[in-house]
């Protein structure tokens, strides 16, 4: 049996929740819609950590001091991901009533990780053009040209649609316009912000192929848009890092799907990305990639810095 977005729709509908989820997928905002109901239906606090392995001991011990259940929220944990070992215990617990929801994003579905956790796992797709702009209408009365409209300046991304519904919010608030006169206004004003390009594409891409001019020129562009969170950066520059430092260490034959995890095709894409910087650096770079993600997330390094700092060190 395997788990999709339907079953976990009907999961809290019913209230039965799991005590564990594992998310995929690029699409953040949406992601961040299941977990605020899942926080609500529970009825437990909830808190964001780096690690499976920080809250393990409170999950699975068979202490006889009960404590508090909570939902405990982890993005991106490498370590986990690679712990064949803790992955079939993690699943036949029943977590003491604390729920656990592990995100996860450039992770292939015939990863073996996500096979062994296909009964928790949900996928988030991108949500389909036609499928935005009909719930756009339906949540705003926005006329479905301009609907179809504003889904194409945002790129289809559920994220940046939400963002730029809330300035038109503000506008309607401010001057009591109606919902198109408030987005001819805000297009007039450019108040809604219009994508500069793929430049996440590219601003990764110069920093993985040691294209430091072309980094630089670029960052001050992305910083203009909505991909200039550090958190999203650091994420993009996380996984293709990773996958980097994956293929230049194994040998050319053993380059392979089965061995690596990964696409044959995204393989194939990252070999040729291999060799501008050596084993040490890779290793090096990865570490401070999530060194500085730490940071951001206990208030060590300020957000707006994250970026520059990364590419100091690596450069």
């Amino acid at each position: 049996m395997t788990y999709d977005i339907k079953d976990l729709k009907q999961d809290i509908l019913n209230k039965k929740l799991k005590p564990l989820y594992v998310f995929i997928g690029d699409e953040l905002a949406l992601q961040d819609v299941y977990i605020k109901q899942i926080v609500s239906v529970s009825g437990l606090e909830s808190h964001r950590v780096n690690d499976v392995k920080s809250v393990y001991g409170k999950l699975t011990s068979k202490s006889l001091i009960k404590a508090v259940p909570q939902v405990f929220i982890i993005r991106n944990d490498d370590e986990y991901f690679k712990a064949e070992s803790t992955w079939k215990n993690l699943l036949k617990n029943d977590l003491k009533g604390n729920i656990l929801i592990l995100l996860y994003s450039g992770v292939e579905k015939k990863a073996k990780f996500c096979k062994v956790h296909e009964n928790v796992l949900t996928e988030f797709k991108s949500i389909s053009p036609s499928i935005l702009k009909n719930r756009l209408n339906a949540l705003t009365g926005l006329s479905l040209n301009y609907c179809e409209d504003f889904v194409k300046i945002c790129g289809g991304n559920y994220g940046r649609l939400q963002n730029e519904i809330f300035k038109l919010e503000q506008l309607m608030y401010a001057h009591g316009y109606q919902w198109n006169t408030a987005y001819i206004e805000a297009k007039k004003t450019n108040l809604i912000h219009e994508e500069i390009g793929d430049i996440i594409f590219d601003f990764t891409n110069a920093i993985t192929e040691r294209n430091i001019h072309k980094a630089y020129e670029l960052y001050p562009k992305i910083m203009q848009t909505e991909d200039g969170s550090a958190i999203k950066l650091l994420s993009v520059l996380y996984n293709s890092f990773r996958n980097i430092l994956m293929v230049q260490s194994t040998a050319f034959k053993e380059r392979t799907e089965e061995i690596l995890g990964i696409p044959q095709k995204q393989i194939f894409a990252t070999a040729r990305k291999c060799d501008k910087y050596n084993l040490f650096e890779l290793v090096a770079i990865v570490k401070k990639i999530r060194e500085i993600e730490k940071g951001i997330k206990i208030g060590m390094v300020e957000e707006k810095f994250a970026i520059p700092y990364l590419m100091g060190s690596i450069w």
